[in-house]
């Protein structure tokens, strides 16, 4: 019989806050993974429900399993990141509280790695009972192996919950940034040290439900009754820390989602090294063309986006016309 630790170890980092809904599916899909030698770390980020309590459940039964509550709330950027540290894995993945994971994600996704840093899986959508909505995200965007980080320092489409990095590549990468997804930061870096391999099989249930703040691709659902809490916080079950930022007024939210654009487009460029010239050129384009919004700067931001459309617009299911439209529009705004 073959030694399950003659294979690399892979830690999976589960993020949770508030999300004792869900819980016990994902974690019981995690239990079930076919690849024998993996490590869970599970990393509260001040819960006030029972998901703690579920998570000792599971880790008194499970020696693989390690629980983390955090003293003071991190955001789930940097939860997932603490988590990583705090692991031993030659590869990392990362969890969501509130999916479903195929019994051979882990297994034919190491398989399939070959060299590469990063590679992720298709998700299949599904209701919030784990119904298949009949559409997977391959079918929304354009997912694809990725080796160029022009394709992805707009626009990212890679879920965290469908993502393996090598440990390797987690270093590279940290600190992380607060200003964007720990998902699309990896992406980005992947690029620049060997590439995002792409699996397309759906090895994940994504489940989309009524509090999801943000709906899949990116695209902003209606506003949804949210559950309430006795601190006056909301629930936001697929989230992994409570969303601050939903207070602030419209006018200061669109200041602060600006202020987070161009600090991504900084440091992406500051990642990117000199050696890779064609790149480094164009981010340095745009952190310029990003600084504000005068008539000589959008114009830039805009015959910029035409002149490289091919590159910055990768991962959009467009035709060519839209993709015009969408460079138009980049002359009153920046992504």
């Amino acid at each position: 019989m073959t030694d399950p630790h003659s294979f690399p170890l892979v830690s999976i980092i589960l993020g949770t806050w508030n999300g004792e809904s869900f819980l016990h599916e994902q974690l019981d899909s995690l239990f079930l993974q076919t690849y024998q030698n993996v490590q869970i770390i599970a990393i509260d980020d001040g819960s006030s429900d029972r998901t703690v309590e579920i998570l000792n459940e599971y880790a008194s039964r499970h020696r693989n399993m390690q629980v983390v509550v955090n003293e003071a709330n991190l955001g789930f950027v940097k939860n997932f990141e603490k988590g990583a540290r705090l692991s031993a894995g030659d590869l990392i993945s990362f969890c969501d509280q509130d999916d479903w994971w195929h019994p051979q994600k882990i297994e034919r996704m190491v398989a399939a790695r070959d060299n590469h840093p990063m590679i992720f899986c298709d998700s299949a959508l599904c209701d919030e009972h784990l119904q298949p909505m009949g559409r997977n995200i391959s079918d929304l965007v354009h997912q694809q192996s990725f080796y160029d980080c022009r394709q992805l320092c707009v626009f990212s489409r890679m879920y965290g919950h469908a993502i393996v990095v090598t440990r390797d590549l987690f270093e590279k990468a940290t600190p992380f940034i607060k200003e964007m997804p720990h998902d699309g930061w990896l992406a980005f870096h992947a690029t620049l040290y060997g590439g995002a391999k792409f699996l397309p099989e759906p090895l994940v249930k994504y489940r989309q439900h009524a509090a999801n703040v943000f709906g899949v691709v990116g695209r902003k659902r209606k506003k949804q009754p949210a559950l309430p809490f006795p601190n006056g916080q909301t629930s936001q079950p697929h989230a992994v820390s409570p969303p601050h930022a939903d207070s602030l007024p419209r006018a200061e939210k669109k200041k602060a989602e600006l202020a987070r654009i161009r600090t991504r487009m900084s440091a992406f460029c500051a990642a990117c090294p000199d050696a890779l010239a064609p790149q480094k050129r164009l981010l340095l384009a745009l952190v310029d063309c990003y600084r504000n919004f005068s008539p000589w700067n959008d114009t830039k931001r805009m015959f910029l986006f035409f002149a490289n459309y091919k590159w910055l617009l990768t991962v959009k299911r467009y035709p060519v016309w839209r993709k015009y439209l969408f460079c138009l529009k980049m002359f009153v705004k920046i992504k």
